[in-house]
């Protein structure tokens, strides 16, 4: 049996047949609507100083990550995700040129299995909060981080922020160049967290569009990868209607530079079909927020943000995650409160 072959067969056979395992329902059982939705709109503010202070206030929302440090909303971000993951025990780093925020859950057995979950912190420049893109994907690796870190499990899981995204995905690509290859590690699987708070359309407002995984040049060990997400959905929560489909395209986000080295890694984005870039009127302009209104329409935009939808998201990631990296069942590890490691300011 091949490489590739063998690494399919794995992911295949971790979630297939049988039930839903109790204690990894446990797990997912405590991904929060009202945490993720805190993350959420702390990083949809960044850039006023309401986390960091008045050294980071611009004057209006922003997150551009491209120039040196970044804006001070990039710069504010930043502090705010390495807080976020060090209240959470984490082993924490800013990784490589671009500034990549890596909160690391180290294994206890099998630590050089490693499974990534990430998404973009950084957004465009101007007055562009970016609450969907991607404050939502980031917010679910924070809530996802926040659970998991209350466990021990088998394998490592990094929690990953990275930057620049927006300018050609340069901070994925640093991190799989000069961290991962360089290291020979060995990431069994990546899942990219990239717009996930906005599951209808809005060429069509009667129609409900569920989330979709996207994956990459039909690579087997990512098709294998993001069909155990769509099990983890059913087996563990059954309100997610994941699409049965898993569309085969260039995705252009953070998880192109591991499909692109061979490592497992999918997408999760809403409205991907039939045209994300035409069902998505808020993406990449000022209306992108829970309280801004929606062009001259006079409609709130943050009215079609779905916070059950994400948070059901980061549910099924917490599962899957928790399944394939060997969850450990006790003892839990000392943050392992409910209360522990809180959105920074709570």
């Amino acid at each position: 049996m091949s490489t590739t072959a063998a690494l399919v067969f794995v992911l295949m056979a971790g979630c297939a047949g049988g039930g839903a395992d109790p204690a990894v329902q446990a797990v997912a059982d405590r991904v929060s609507q009202i945490h993720y939705q805190t993350y959420q709109l702390a990083l949809e503010n960044m850039g006023l100083g309401l986390y960091g202070g008045a050294d980071y206030d611009m004057g209006y929302r922003n997150r551009d990550g491209w120039e040196g440090p970044g804006s001070l909303g990039n710069q504010e971000a930043r502090l705010y995700l390495q807080d976020a993951f060090a209240a959470m025990g984490l082993s924490v780093s800013v990784q490589g040129s671009y500034l990549n925020v890596v909160g690391e859950l180290t294994g206890t057995t099998t630590p050089e299995k490693i499974y990534i979950v990430g998404g973009h912190y950084d957004h465009l420049e101007g007055d562009l909060p970016g609450g969907d893109d991607n404050a939502s994907g980031t917010a679910g690796v924070l809530e996802a981080a926040r659970v998991m870190s209350q466990y021990q499990f088998e394998s490592t899981i990094r929690f990953i922020g990275f930057n620049a995204e927006e300018d050609g995905r340069a901070g994925s690509r640093d991190y799989v160049d000069n961290h991962v290859i360089p290291g020979g590690e060995n990431i069994v699987g990546m899942i990219n967290m990239d717009m996930i708070l906005r599951p209808g359309s809005d060429v069509d407002p009667d129609t409900v569009i569920d989330a979709e995984l996207e994956v990459q040049y039909k690579h087997p060990p990512s098709l294998a990868w993001a069909r155990a997400y769509q099990r983890a959905a059913a087996l563990y929560v059954p309100s997610l209607a994941v699409n049965d489909t898993v569309i085969d395209c260039e995705s252009t986000t953070d998880n192109d530079a591991f499909l692109n080295n061979g490592y497992p890694a999918f997408l999760i984005i809403e409205n991907s079909l039939p045209d994300f870039w035409d069902a998505n009127m808020y993406y990449h302009t000022t209306e992108d927020a829970s309280d801004r209104l929606a062009n001259d329409s006079g409609s709130p935009g943050g009215v079609t943000y779905d916070y059950e939808f994400a948070t059901a998201i980061t549910r099924t990631v917490v599962a899957l995650i928790a399944q394939e990296a060997g969850l450990v069942p006790e003892p839990q590890r000392s943050t392992g409160s409910d209360g522990a490691g809180d959105p920074p300011g709570q």
